[in-house]
């Protein structure tokens, strides 16, 4: 009886692990594009150099609605790719996805984040906007397993002292949501955070509510190139009670200003679609009332 219990936990393992993935892959001028388990970079490397070192320009964690990538540089913004089917498909993709592969129905980049906070990004507050993680001692990505990624800020000179930081973001098998944990220590009781979601370049729609919950939709180019590419896009924050201090919107953003808890931490969900989805959201009275009930 306990081989059998211990083969099904097994099953159930290999089949979650199946239905996520996480990756770090360097760029090469031969293709090979390979995964690396982690890579750390010194505070005064250049901050293009380290963007464009990974290939898809950082971390990459993906579920079978949607994946992210995060910037391996000063911004570590979180950028979005919407499936059309529920697949794991980065690995074939890496976020360039080909018009070949979009005629077979593969999903892309959808998002075009410009100065904003993107989809959940993570960000210091200083006279009035959002600021980027700018200096540090080092910085380090790792993929954890095929479910999570983490990126590690090393004397992050904030308001002129060092804060030590973690962020950790994972996915589940069976929830679009990307799950976000900051690890803070360091940080000081005048020390102002935020986080939050973009406006949309074109006819956004959203709110943000007093309880940390905000969602917006909207339309927008991802690829300059590509103008005639047009992406709708909903996306939705939900931040754990314990950690909300206020809300504001800006003309960029619907921005939570957060604190970390009794641990140290910052705990968030950000929640997003795209209506390439097949059977996904296609308008922002059915995005809004799902992201409420959150």
């Amino acid at each position: 009886m306990r081989s059998i219990f211990a083969l099904l936990i097994a099953t159930c393992s290999v089949y979650a692990s199946a239905q996520t993935d996480a990756y770090i892959k360097l760029y090469d001028h031969h293709g090979k594009h390979p995964r690396i388990v982690s890579i750390t970079y010194p505070g005064n490397a250049n901050t293009l150099d380290m963007y464009n070192s990974i290939y898809g320009h950082g971390a990459v964690i993906e579920n079978p609605w949607v994946a992210y990538r995060v910037y391996m540089d000063n911004r570590q913004s979180l950028d979005l790719y919407v499936k059309a089917k529920p697949q794991l498909e980065l690995d074939v993709t890496g976020f360039y996805t080909t018009p070949e592969q979009m005629k077979e129905g593969y999903g892309c980049d959808v998002l075009w984040a410009g100065k904003s906070i993107a989809a959940g990004s993570f960000r210091g507050y200083q006279n009035g906007t959002p600021v980027t993680i700018d200096t540090v001692a080092s910085r380090t990505q790792t993929v954890v397993d095929k479910q999570t990624v983490e990126v590690i800020d090393k004397d992050w000179m904030y308001n002129g002292h060092p804060i030590q930081m973690t962020q950790r973001y994972s996915m589940k098998p069976d929830k679009r949501d990307l799950y976000v944990t900051i690890k803070l220590e360091g940080n000081k009781p005048g020390d102002v955070f935020c986080t939050g979601i973009q406006k949309l370049e074109n006819d956004n729609q959203g709110f943000i509510q007093p309880n940390g919950v905000a969602a917006s939709w909207g339309n927008n180019i991802p690829d300059k190139n590509h103008p005639e590419l047009v992406e709708t896009v909903g996306l939705g924050i939900v931040v754990a009670p314990e950690n909300i201090v206020s809300v504001k919107e800006d003309d960029l953003n619907y921005l939570v200003f957060v604190k970390p808890d009794a641990n140290g931490e910052i705990n968030y969900r950000v929640i997003a679609c795209g209506d390439r989805e097949t059977n996904g959201f296609k308008s922002p009275k059915d995005w809004f009332k799902f992201i409420k009930k959150q």
